[in-house]
């Protein structure tokens, strides 16, 4: 009878497992605000600024990130405000037509920064997605001074598109 309820037991805990493995995990971006100045204000940055939440871990920060109007974004990594996220804006065309990227680093064991990336137990989850006026929901607006800017009314779910754990190089 013991070794019965053993099996029930693990049975339960196998299907838990094999659940859990299949949820996809996704960084979900929430309301996601862009602005190009007027260039009425020297020096004038673009930016762009959201909320993300990895639906793995339940961590959650606001990212943002910012560069001088002139220019093209960064290509280098950007630290959000937990700074266990970064980001990096890619194919910028204009405040409601770019790709971003994100990443999350944790430690696999306590859900935080990892304090060696490279070590073993961190977790790096990558995701990607164009965003476009159609698909991000964007609303524009434009004030008096001329500058311009544009809101998402909805959040956009980003599935994980790689996850490394372990010892990293």
């Amino acid at each position: 009878m013991l070794f019965a309820n053993t099996l029930i037991v693990l049975g339960a805990g196998a299907a838990s497992l094999a659940n859990a493995a299949t949820t996809p995990q996704y960084l979900t971006i929430g309301s996601l605000n862009s602005n190009t100045p007027s260039g009425i204000n020297v020096p004038a940055y673009d930016v762009i600024s959201f909320p993300i939440t990895d639906s793995k871990t339940k961590a959650t920060t606001t990212c943002t990130v910012n560069w001088d109007w002139t220019k093209k974004p960064s290509t280098a990594w950007t630290a959000c405000k937990d700074n266990s996220f970064s980001i990096k804006v890619s194919n910028y065309k204009s405040i409601t037509d770019f790709t971003l990227n994100m990443q999350h680093q944790y430690n696999t064991q306590t859900g935080k920064k990892c304090v060696n990336p490279n070590g073993t137990g961190c977790t790096t989850t990558l995701a990607s997605t164009t965003l476009t006026k159609a698909n991000g929901g964007f609303s524009n607006y434009c004030g008096a001074s001329g500058a311009c800017g544009a809101v998402s009314k909805k959040g956009v779910k980003v599935a994980v598109s790689s996850s490394k754990t372990g010892t990293q190089k």
